[in-house]
């Protein structure tokens, strides 16, 4: 039985063999072809970047790839970029064709090349842009070699484009200098030094009055003092931020007129809020007329940031400008005119000054006839008090020119007009001696006096003729007797405005 077992097991086995050899051949015949693999795998590398091309497989309907193991991609082209890498990194690039019928051919074999990205050239400067606002940018350049002497500029990117190429700025540049260098009878080292124009070593500096919202090119080169050219170009661009605007303001003003001469005028201006900044100031009512409101507007804010430019807004607006409740008075106004008064608030918008409400107005106002004084020198008190005081010196044309001066009333006391004469005449000239003509006045004068006064104290404003040819009088004393208020925090308050 066993025999008879074993020899059966044995005559399958010629039958088996048979039969997969048969379902084998079948199986090799209904397989598809596989697409063959992309050839000529090429890598272009740069410092930061690299460009995989090859060549088209005809059978392809796209390709799939992949870098250093990662996700697969498909492309129907026949190059990919990849960018940012890091400098001096090695990669495994693979890709396949792609069948567009899987039933007729078969994916292709991965394909794969590596490379190596290159190293990153040591710039010739380096520059660094921090802290760019609307107007302003701090740069810093640095110098591969500390030694090298170079040129740096910032200039909008439509100048910068405006030149042919590099090499036509620089040369720009130095044909510039080389013509200031002329017109100002320097040699091209002597200007560069002068003008510190040319740097060595690491250079910080801040650009400001740049235009809001604009594109920028930093731009250095390798310049010698002998107006050498010694390095290509390096930029870097920058975009300034948009300028701050002003803030519009719900604040109103009422007003009440005060003393009106034939040269000065008061109100009484009295804002809405007390927390922000506004400008008053008396126009003729014909030049209102001429100008409207937004015209009166204008020209006080053209004056205004004129001011600025010289200086800064947080130091003009405080001299100018007032907060609260304020009585304005002005001086200088001529006799038999109609004014008005007015104020607007005021904000900052980028680096000036602008408008925060519209024009407010009093009621047109005339002043009086010229006034007639009996004084060689008439004194018109325009505003006193501890701060903010002004006083307006007229004199005949018999005391003129002539001495003024404010003082506490204590420097005299007990003193006739003649004895104060006398003393303030030798007192004069022990001080200046015969340069004493710098401190005669003519014509009408308006003193004022910045320092802050003694609260609640007797001051006397004096003037007389003096001789600019002979020490000597040529008037009488004409004189005022003042008092300035006791301290409040209302008087310490008040703000003297800076004549136009």
């Amino acid at each position: 039985m066993k025999q008879l077992r074993y020899f059966l097991c044995l005559a399958l086995i010629p039958a088996l063999f048979a039969c997969s050899d048969d379902d084998s051949a079948s199986n090799e015949s209904a397989r598809p072809d596989q697409i063959p693999p992309p050839q000529h795998l090429t890598a272009s590398v740069t410092p930061e970047s690299a460009t995989v091309s090859w060549d088209a497989v005809a059978e392809a309907k796209c390709y799939s790839y992949t870098l250093d193991g990662g996700e697969e991609v498909y492309t129907t082209a026949t190059s990919v970029t990849f960018d940012p890498l890091a400098p001096e990194s090695s990669h495994t690039f693979r890709v396949k064709a792609v069948s567009g019928d899987l039933s007729k051919r078969t994916d292709s074999d991965w394909a794969q090349c590596t490379f190596t990205t290159t190293a990153k050239p040591v710039p010739v400067f380096e520059i660094s842009i921090d802290k760019v606002t609307f107007s302003n940018v701090e740069v810093t350049v640095t110098p591969a070699d500390p030694s090298m002497t170079y040129f740096c500029n910032i200039i909008p990117k439509s100048d910068y484009d405006s030149f042919g190429s590099p090499e036509q700025l620089m040369q720009q540049q130095v044909a510039l200098i080389a013509q200031l260098a002329e017109a100002n009878e320097y040699t091209f080292e002597a200007y560069c030094k002068a003008m510190q124009l040319i740097h060595s070593g690491v250079n910080r500096f801040e650009a400001d009055k740049l235009i809001p919202d604009t594109d920028y090119v930093e731009f250095v080169f390798g310049l010698s003092y002998n107006a050498e050219i010694t390095t290509g170009i390096v930029t870097e661009s920058l975009h300034t931020e948009q300028e701050p605007k002003v803030k519009p303001s719900d604040m109103t003003f009422t007003f009440e007129m005060k003393d009106v001469t034939d040269i000065s005028a008061s109100v009484q201006i009295t804002p809405s809020r007390d927390d922000e900044w506004y400008f008053c100031f008396f126009v003729e009512k014909g030049n209102l007329s001429a100008l409207g409101d937004a015209g009166v507007i204008d020209v006080c804010l053209e004056d205004l940031n004129e001011h600025i430019s010289s200086s800064d807004y947080e130091t003009v607006i405080p001299e100018q400008c007032h907060k609260g409740a304020f009585l304005y008075s002005y001086g200088e106004l001529e006799p038999n005119h109609e004014y008005v008064g007015f104020a607007f608030g005021v904000g900052k918008q980028g680096l000036n000054a602008a408008a925060s409400t519209r024009l407010f107005k009093t009621e047109p106002f005339m002043t009086r006839d010229k006034e007639q004084s009996d004084d060689p020198i008439r004194i018109e008190v325009i505003n006193f008090g501890i701060t903010g005081t002004e006083i307006k010196f007229i004199p005949t044309p018999e005391a003129n020119p002539f001495r003024c001066e404010l003082t506490t009333l204590d420097t005299f006391a007990g003193m006739s007009d003649e004895e104060i004469l006398k003393k303030d005449m030798e007192n004069l000239w022990k001080d200046s001696g015969e340069y004493y003509v710098w401190s005669l006045c003519t014509g009408d004068f308006t003193l004022t006096r910045i320092n802050e006064l003694k609260p609640d104290t007797d001051y006397i404003a004096y003037a007389y003729g003096l001789s600019e040819s002979k020490f000597e009088a040529t008037s009488r004393l004409c004189k005022k007797i003042l008092h300035t208020p006791a301290a409040t925090p209302a008087s310490a308050a008040l703000r003297r405005l800076v004549k136009r």
